[in-house]
């Protein structure tokens, strides 16, 4: 499965970004296809030692990897809405790591 890239057309008016909700980041992705890894706590097995179902990947052997870090949208690298207009500031942005607005 490929990702599909909204590309802008001259004169679009700014709407909220469809890679990010709006939010102006995305979560870290899993970087192999299918999106699964093998489970770490049975080992892919499925069961643990005692023979029970493992519960972390109930049965499958695989069990999905997700990082807490956020990075900022690559459609709108920040902004929360695409086309970002140029009169935008970093200021404006939906997305501010540690920055705080000094009044």
């Amino acid at each position: 499965m490929t990702e599909t890239k909204v590309k802008p057309t001259p004169g679009d008016t700014p709407k909220t970004c469809p890679e990010c909700g709006g939010r102006g980041w995305v979560d870290n992705r899993c970087i192999t296809e299918d999106h699964a890894h093998r489970c770490m706590y049975c080992d892919g097995k499925g069961f643990d030692a005692g023979g029970k179902q493992c519960y972390a990947c109930h049965g499958t052997g695989l069990i999905e990897l997700r990082r807490e870090d956020k990075n900022p949208c690559p459609l709108c690298s920040g902004a929360g809405i695409y086309p970002v207009p140029p009169t935008m500031t970093a200021w404006d942005f939906a997305y501010k790591p540690g920055k705080k607005k000094i009044p």
